[in-house]
């Protein structure tokens, strides 16, 4: 520490540093219903504007800079950002760490809890995304009248869509493989390997169908 109270790194606190920050993307990704702009292409600097009202007006415009718009319809679109970003770390048993984190002027935020409620909010979507699978599968039995006969999920999935599921999924909201298999001649089980990536284990997240 020096004499203006503040802390001084050496190499390896930097590279600590870098790497607890590497963990922690900085891009963030705003899907934007557009029915303000009556249909005109979407520009950086309404996206923007649009953005810094989300979090109660906790960012200031020079701490958003628009990466890349692209407009999925004439009503929606997907804006990539970087976002100035304030991190709070702490030395533990000799290393730099993490613990808090702060977007624009918000409040600071512990590391540790959104990292749970992203995952939190991954967990819920990936059982929408079974849901839409179970769905699909209830259209096709509904059409054919028996459940789909498949070897694996790429498979089920390839005879679902584009008729009963558009577009078509084939990842969980981790961007992993789903899995699929038969469970008797008439019930078929859906599953995601959940937060850990791995198939088999406690965390998997599955849906059955019929329910």
């Amino acid at each position: 520490m020096n004499n203006h109270g503040d802390l001084e790194l050496n190499a390896s606190g930097a590279s600590a540093i870098s790497k607890s920050m590497k963990a922690s993307s900085l891009l963030l990704t705003f899907f934007l219903f557009l029915a303000a702009c009556g249909g005109r292409a979407l520009s950086s600097n309404h996206a923007r504007d649009i953005i810094i009202r989300i979090p109660r007006e906790a960012l200031p415009k020079e701490d958003v800079e628009v990466v890349n718009i692209r407009q999925v319809s004439g009503s929606e679109a997907v804006v990539e950002t970087r976002l100035k970003t304030a991190f709070r770390l702490e030395k533990s048993r000799g290393q730099w760490v993490v613990r808090e984190m702060r977007l624009g002027h918000g409040e600071w935020e512990k590391l540790s809890n959104l990292i749970q409620a992203l995952e939190e909010v991954k967990i819920a979507e990936t059982r929408t995304i079974l849901d839409r699978v179970a769905e699909a599968i209830r259209k096709y039995r509904s059409v054919n009248g028996n459940l789909p006969a498949f070897e694996d999920y790429i498979s089920l999935s390839d005879l679902l869509s584009p008729k009963f599921m558009t577009p078509v999924i084939r990842l969980d909201s981790w961007r992993q493989p789903l899995a699929a298999e038969r469970v008797g001649p008439s019930s078929i089980v859906i599953r995601s390997a959940g937060p850990d990536g791995k198939h088999g284990t406690q965390d998997d997240i599955s849906r059955s169908f019929p329910p």
